[in-house]
């Protein structure tokens, strides 16, 4: 496939004047009978019916995501029960923030996760067998059974608010078994301004409700109790 595309490229860099001939326009056709018969097994349809899969990643470049749906007659519904069973109904990326690149580990899995929800919700919303597979073991805590109270870290905990009106289980995948979720996350596309999670901003938003309202009164004890010098 690869070489197939390759004059392709070297028409998109820059300053290179637009050309098209019977050539170019033969491998355009042959491009796109190779890309049909890749995907016309690969890819199906969703079927709300199906044990479906959304495997995630976060690194430092991007996040990414495959959303699978099974296929296969395979006992139980665990994911890559085998080669062809899980067929692939979406994929998705984009570039981390600069922001976004310096979460910790948890934080950046977590992201992922929130964001292929929202990005695949209107098929997984209501989804009876959703299962989400990660890499990252400690994220299967995190969005279990556990309160948003017990979480400490404010960007943790706004981020298991956000999946709160899906239904799902999660399970841990070792990385040599996430090849799909990992590679469109180390060669995303989408771009990062357009898809920014405020989870910071939610923080401040949410600590701020807690502090007493700014009266009269009170700004002017504030005043008077700093002019005498009592903090």
């Amino acid at each position: 496939m690869a070489d197939k595309m390759l004059p392709f490229r070297q028409l998109l860099k820059s300053g290179t004047p637009f050309f098209w001939d019977e050539h170019i326009n033969k491998l355009f056709e042959e491009s796109k009978a190779a890309i049909i018969s890749e995907i016309e097994e690969g890819v199906r349809i969703f079927d709300k019916s199906k044990p479906t899969c959304l495997a995630t990643d976060w690194s430092k470049t991007g996040i990414g995501f495959w959303l699978f749906q099974k296929h296969c007659s395979c006992k139980g519904s665990e994911p890559f029960c085998c080669n062809t069973g899980w067929r692939i109904t979406l994929v998705g990326s984009r570039f981390t923030h600069p922001a976004e690149s310096r979460y910790a580990p948890v934080e950046g899995e977590a992201l992922a996760v929130v964001d292929a929800l929202d990005k695949a919700r209107y098929f997984v919303l209501g989804c009876d067998d959703l299962i989400i597979a990660v890499d990252h073991k400690p994220l299967l805590k995190i969005f279990s059974d556990r309160s948003l109270e017990d979480i400490s870290n404010s960007r943790l905990r706004n981020l298991k608010e956000k999946t709160l009106r899906y239904r799902f289980r999660m399970i841990h995948v070792p990385g040599v078994k996430h090849h799909a979720a990992d590679g469109v996350s180390r060669h995303p596309t989408g771009d990062p301004e357009k898809l920014i999670l405020s989870d910071d901003i939610a923080a401040i938003r949410n600590s701020t409700m807690s502090l007493p309202p700014a009266t009269y009164f009170f700004i002017r004890h504030t005043s008077y109790r700093f002019r005498i010098g009592c903090y």
